[in-house]
C-alpha cells in the first residue's frame, strides 16, 4: 500500500474514531474524558503535575482507571494538546486495528487522532493564558487569520472534522518519539 493510502486509511478510522465518541462539535477537556471513559468502560481523569522535563505527558492504568499526567507549567493550550495526544494514543492502544505498527500505536496515527480531538476543544476564557506584548503581540495578530483558517478551514466547513494532524511546535519529552509516554 503506498504512503497517501495508508495516511488517508489511518486518517478516515481516526475521523471514525472520534464520530464513535459522540463528542459535540465544541466541548471542553473534562466533556472529551467523559466520552473517551464512556467508549472505553473506564474513568479517564487528568493529573497536571510538574514532570520537570522528563515527559510532557504520560498514562498510567490502574485498577479503577486511566490517569493522564500532564505537566503542569505549561500553558492551558499545550496542556490540551498534551492531553489529546495522551488520550489519541490511549484510543490507539485500546481498539485500532489497522492503524497501529509493531509496537504500539503509529506516531503519526497519534498525531491525527491528538490533533482531531484538539479541534473539538473549545477554551474557556480562562485558557486563553495572558495577552501577547510587544513583538509577540505583533506576530500573534499576524499570525491570528492563518490559525483562524487553519481551524476553521475547509475541512469544518465541509463537517469533516479540522484541526491539524501533526506537531504544535510542543517539545517532546522522554519515553517515546513522539513527545509522550504510556505506563
Amino acid at each position: 500500500m503506498c504512503a497517501g493510502a495508508r495516511a488517508r486509511r489511518v486518517r478516515h478510522r481516526c475521523e471514525q474514531m472520534v464520530g464513535e465518541l459522540g463528542l459535540p462539535d465544541r466541548t471542553d477537556l473534562t466533556g472529551v474524558c467523559g466520552a473517551v471513559a464512556a467508549y472505553l468502560g473506564c474513568s479517564v481523569r487528568i493529573m497536571p503535575m510538574r514532570l520537570d522535563g522528563a515527559a510532557s505527558g504520560m498514562t498510567a492504568r490502574t485498577d479503577d482507571g486511566y490517569w493522564i499526567f500532564c505537566e503542569l507549567r505549561t500553558s492551558a493550550w499545550h496542556r490540551t494538546h498534551i492531553v489529546t495526544h495522551e488520550i489519541g494514543r490511549l484510543l490507539l492502544e485500546h481498539a485500532a486495528p489497522g492503524v497501529t505498527d509493531r509496537d504500539g500505536p503509529a506516531p503519526r496515527a497519534v498525531e491525527v487522532l491528538g490533533g482531531l480531538l484538539m479541534a473539538r476543544v473549545a477554551p474557556s476564557p480562562v485558557d486563553r493564558g495572558p495577552e501577547p506584548t510587544g513583538p509577540a503581540a505583533e506576530l500573534a495578530a499576524a499570525l491570528a487569520p492563518a490559525l483562524r483558517h487553519r481551524r476553521d478551514g475547509p475541512l469544518r466547513a465541509a463537517g469533516r472534522g479540522g484541526g491539524n494532524g501533526g506537531k504544535d511546535g510542543a517539545a517532546c519529552g522522554a519515553g517515546d518519539s513522539d513527545g509522550g509516554s504510556s505506563v
